[in-house]
């Protein structure tokens, strides 16, 4: 591969998207633009972002980072977030997969991109697919950006080039769809992109549009029914495609150049005028080492460095800088004894020693610190029944051997170990799998969504709580007495909602599942939302918009505001109560 031939393609492409953002930007500015996080505080957040155009026109959804191990994916996503849209709207998802990036792997538990032909609830990859369904039927399009190897052929050429590599290309279902309502004619689109995209691509390297043939009996990728672009079309009956280039092109900074602008003729063609940032080939390179500071307990992460840590002490981690603005990389912090566990948004009670901590910045390596152990482990209480430590929600919890942990469907727990402990402790809830491949019985470090549908269910042992189910957690430490305690999850039950009026008067709404409240017509600010558990645990959603506390929607007398309170952790639905407006309050304001 002539690299002469990518920087000058580097350098056409950045100008190319520089004029078209001279000469756009100029006459007007964005309309609008604001960013959800569902699963926040989890390890696998989730980061939506809405653009509003200047005028009117359809909503395009675009994804990327859905398999980690495709940088130029979420790097082109990212980017895209911060366009200015001209016509149209944007719902882009950046990085769809956090977990996966941090680890630069294709999938974790499961390959998310399969799990899509039918409602899974199993592991977290089913969670963030579950917001990703809901989000589509707002949509008119969607594009899916990925990083595939070799380069996509229609006939063998050799074992880069043939039809079972997918870099370089554009992929579509089928090249006519028939939906119920209307055809889609994916193949024009494609043929036109392409077009216009290929122009001063060398031959070896151009896209080509690839039919997967999803929908006939004898395709040759019938794993692509469970894909996400399927069931957008066949579910949604839009058109949906992904763009894929080579994980072979080692430049990377010209692949997101291409997919970029690959991405914004679909955009054009579908009706939605995007303009993206300016970037440089070396912004590319050098942003996942820039403007990244982490620091536990007040010592920053550095190459070489050490950190001291007292034997019992808890991880106080910040992330005090987190890099370049339009690239927001994912940031992530590992204990060496717990690969995978995410310390920047977990809790962590130092029980046993650990050699050192990694910082990964969108699941490239940054820094390695070594870990320095100063003083003796504390001792065990000194009666028989040992003493498990726990973080719920995460707040510690200790909990007794033969005791209950109370708590509520959908908190958060992470067994952390058995204070006192003298050797590497084992524990087990019985009942969760952490790693499916490798089901070794240790849970210690784990994030555990506390939802009984997740967990084997010929674990689950009966409660004294109506509905509620408890789950056993077993010390399994070679040469140690075994201990146990009962994790106790109760249903979660929404009490009440908390608004204020446009006075600023508080109103308690009593919450009625199924049922309809009448309020004067205006703007309420939601405030709160109570339930038996913590209301961080709650995501509220205002005809189908998600909505942060503080936030604001809006009840008319000709259209009912829906609410729908669904959990945070899961996205399981709790309820949904329809707001009417009406002449007279039917809240009291509180004193």
């Amino acid at each position: 591969m002539e690299r002469s031939f990518f920087r000058k393609h580097i350098r056409c492409t950045i100008f190319w998207l520089s004029l078209a953002l001279l000469i756009l930007a100029a006459s007007a500015a964005q309309a609008g633009t604001w960013e959800y996080v569902f699963f926040k505080g989890t390890q696998y957040p989730l980061k939506v972002v809405f653009i509003k155009g200047d005028l009117p026109g359809p909503t395009v959804m675009v994804q990327g980072g859905i398999q980690g191990d495709e940088r130029s994916g979420f790097i082109t996503a990212q980017l895209l977030s911060r366009s200015t849209i001209r016509k149209g709207n944007l719902i882009v998802l950046p990085r769809a997969n956090v977990p996966s990036i941090n680890l630069c792997r294709r999938q974790i538990n499961v390959d998310m991109n399969r799990r899509f032909d039918r409602n899974y609830n199993r592991f977290y990859e089913d969670r963030v697919a579950r917001v990703i369904r809901f989000l589509l039927p707002r949509c008119d399009a969607f594009i899916h950006l990925h990083e595939g190897s070799g380069f996509y052929y229609p006939t063998y050429v050799n074992n880069l080039r043939n039809p079972k590599r997918y870099g370089q290309s554009i992929i579509v279902d089928t090249l006519l769809w028939k939906g119920a309502k209307h055809s889609i004619n994916l193949e024009t689109t494609v043929k036109d992109v392409l077009a216009r995209l290929n122009n001063g691509i060398p031959h070896d390297y151009q896209f080509q549009l690839f039919n997967t043939r999803t929908f006939d009996k004898a395709t040759s990728y019938p794993e692509m029914r469970k894909s996400l672009t399927c069931y957008a079309l066949a579910e949604h009956n839009i058109p949906a495609l992904a763009v894929e280039v080579s994980k072979d092109i080692v430049q990377l900074d010209w692949k997101v150049g291409q997919q970029l602008q690959a991405t914004c003729l679909l955009l054009a063609q579908f009706g939605v005028e995007a303009v993206p940032p300016v970037f440089t080939g070396n912004d590319i390179k050098r942003y996942a080492a820039t403007g990244v500071r982490v620091t536990v307990n007040g010592r920053p992460v550095d190459n070489g460095g050490v950190i001291r840590l007292a034997p019992g002490a808890t991880l106080d981690v910040e992330p005090e800088q987190t890099g370049v603005e339009n690239f927001e990389p994912s940031l992530a912090l590992f204990a060496s004894d717990r690969p995978g566990v995410n310390l920047i948004g977990a809790r962590r009670m130092a029980l046993e020693r650990f050699s050192n901590l990694e910082l990964r910045v969108d699941g490239s390596r940054l820094a390695r610190t070594r870990v320095a152990w100063t003083g003796t482990m504390p001792s065990s209480p000194s009666d028989d029944e040992p003493v498990f430590v726990c973080w719920l929600n995460g707040n510690p919890v200790f909990v007794r051997g033969g005791g209950v942990l109370h708590a509520v469907l959908g908190d958060q727990l992470i067994l952390e170990g058995v204070y006192g402990g003298k050797k590497r402790e084992v524990v087990n809830f019985k009942g969760f799998v952490a790693i499916p491949w490798n089901n070794t019985g240790q849970d210690l470090g784990w994030e555990i969504i506390l939802d009984p549908e997740n967990f084997l269910g010929h674990y689950a042992l009966d409660a004294k709580i109506p509905g509620a189910q408890r789950f056993k957690v077993v010390r399994e430490t070679p040469g140690v007495r075994p201990a146990h305690f009962y994790v106790e999850v109760a249903p979660r039950q929404v009490h009440a909602l908390r608004l204020a009026d446009r006075h600023g008067q508080s109103l308690l709404i009593p919450w009625s599942k199924g049922g309809t409240y009448s309020l004067p017509e205006g703007e309420y600010v939601l405030q709160e939302a109570w339930s038996n558990g913590p209301d961080s645990k709650l995501v509220a959603m205002v005809n189908g918009t998600p909505l942060n506390k503080g936030e604001s929607f809006r009840i008319d007398a000709d259209k009912a505001a829906s609410m729908t309170v669904r959990q945070a952790t899961t996205f399981g639905e709790l309820g949904t109560m329809t707001f009417t407006a009406s002449r007279l309050a039917a809240a009291q304001p509180l004193n």
